[in-house]
């Protein structure tokens, strides 16, 4: 849906909303947008779950508890289908990391409803075993089904307080399974206002349903009435702003779901979708524009924090491979040393065992040079004697 150019007197804009039967883009059923809407409370404004959990279950949480969504898909095979199938459950959280719950938006009741609800909560204790159960590998094995319930978004019919079916097991035993149900038209917003479950606010449109006339394609309700109904929810909200119970980001987000929720149910009566359209507007602006601008503003600086950081963790990559190639330098530099230490160490040697041997040399040249005087000496000596025996010879030849 366009919305940007904010003409919402306009007959194309009215015409528009209707062609797309009240529903924002990206949702295709009603279905998906009560889903949706349930989705974003639980999602954006957190603490304010834990009142519709003590009023279905009795059990108080502090505000700080910890709160985050699980995954609520799950493969399943069909008897009637041959590939695997998935269903989802609405939604699926986890409570300071211990405690479960599952919660399933519906407009009609169905005796199947409990059929589902026992799938649903089969798969949600298979994949999220208890802790323990894990920590302790000899403990016996738990399956743990989650805290669900049945949220009836339309109508006070006479349901009964739980859905329940009967399990029958193996061994001829049964066991009783149980969900809670809860009727959100059964809430007046004085009740809404004291039990601080506003996280119901945005359904209750769904109670002007009763008067829609099919066959003149409008509501048997003025358009006061509805205006003194949203004006009345303002208040409330604005008290409960006021007092610290709600933030003015909660009640921008409840105005946002609440508009979209009273465009749904009103988007067949060009009368009073026309005055959803004037009533709220104003008011959103004031508050989605603000929030909008500043998570705007806190995206910027988060990219601009992402961008910061990425180049950090490359400048610490880098400087990790520069470190590394230094340690490798610093290992081969320290192998060299001590490979040139023991050359050092070895020259050393050599230069001393041929010092020795220099020595020695030198000694023995020594030696060899007296030798050599002595031998001349005593060639001399006998040169001498041959001589004198010439001499004689040739005396007694004479």
């Amino acid at each position: 849906m366009t919305e940007k150019n904010h003409i919402y007197d306009s007959k194309e804009f009215l015409e528009q909303l209707k062609k797309e039967n009240g529903l924002p883009e990206n949702i295709a059923t009603e279905a998906q947008l009560w889903d949706e809407i349930f989705k974003k409370e639980v999602y954006h404004m957190p603490r304010q779950i834990f009142p519709l959990i003590y009023e279905i279950y009795g059990k108080r949480y502090p505000p700080d508890s910890a709160l985050s969504p699980l995954a609520t898909e799950f493969s399943v095979n069909r008897n009637t289908e041959e590939k695997m199938t998935s269903i989802r459950a609405d939604k699926t959280i986890l409570i300071d990391g211990r405690d479960i719950y599952h919660f399933e938006c519906e407009i009609k009741g169905s005796n199947a409803m409990v059929l589902r609800m026992f799938e649903y909560d089969v798969h949600i204790a298979l994949s999220y075993p208890p802790v323990r159960h894990l920590q302790e590998r000899k403990a016996l094995p738990e399956l743990r089904f989650p805290r669900s319930c049945v949220l009836y978004l339309q109508g006070t019919s006479n349901r009964p307080p739980l859905l329940s079916c009967r399990i029958y097991l193996q061994d001829g035993t049964s066991c009783p399974y149980k969900v809670p149900i809860l009727q959100v038209q059964s809430y007046t917003l004085k009740e809404i206002k004291e039990k601080h479950l506003f996280v119901l606010i945005p359904f209750l449109p769904l109670r002007f349903r009763k008067y829609y006339q099919a066959e003149k394609k409008s509501f048997a309700l003025k358009k006061e009435e509805l205006t003194s109904f949203y004006r009345q929810i303002i208040l409330i909200l604005s008290s409960e702003a006021d007092s610290g119970q709600l933030t003015d980001f909660d009640c921008s987000i409840l105005l946002n779901l609440l508009r979209k929720s009273m465009i749904r149910v009103f988007c067949k009566d060009d009368i009073l979708l026309k005055e959803v359209i004037s009533m709220t507007e104003p008011i959103l602006e004031l508050e989605i524009d603000k929030y909008i601008k500043s998570l705007s503003m806190k995206m910027d600086e988060l990219e601009q924090l992402k961008i910061f950081s990425e180049k950090l963790d490359h400048e610490k990559e880098q400087l990790l491979k520069e470190t590394e190639r230094l340690g490798f330098e610093k290992d081969f530099l320290l192998k060299e040393a001590e490979q040139l230490g023991l050359e050092k160490d070895f020259l050393s040697k050599e230069t001393e065992r041929l010092g020795l041997e220099k020595d020695f040399l030198s000694k023995e040249t020594e030696r060899l040079g007296l030798e050599k005087e002595l031998l001349f000496q005593e060639n001399k000596k006998k040169d001498i004697q041959i001589a004198e025996l010439k001499k004689q010879l040739l005396e007694l030849q004479a």
